[in-house]
């Protein structure tokens, strides 16, 4: 089973990027996808690593800025007042269609 790895506050996923561990019987398989979906792989003998490898950490590190990485961590809350402009930005964009015959030649 895989699992996820960000911060708690998902400053992986703001800088466009995912990054997931993969045990198996032999190993852990971790893997970093940038954000144009180029994909960093490392593997790691046995099932112990909760830490990805260097090879994936050093693309991460100023990322996490000494953060701490947390498994499948909770979604990231749309600030209020940002999903208000959301709403009304849609409001603007998607309006309801006028009856035939209603509007102008």
């Amino acid at each position: 089973m895989a699992h996820e790895y960000d911060t708690a506050e998902r400053d992986l996923e703001r800088a466009g990027m995912t990054l997931s561990r993969h045990p198996s019987e032999a190993g852990v398989d971790w893997r970093l996808t940038l954000p144009h979906g180029e994909q960093i792989e490392a593997w790691e003998p046995g099932t112990a690593g909760l830490a990805p490898p260097p090879e994936i950490t050093r693309f991460i590190r100023s990322i996490l800025a000494g953060k701490r990485l947390v498994p499948d961590p909770p979604p990231r809350a749309l600030p209020s007042e940002e999903y208000g402009r959301f709403e009304e930005l849609t409001r603007r964009l998607v309006r309801p269609p006028r009856p035939a015959g209603s509007g102008a030649a």
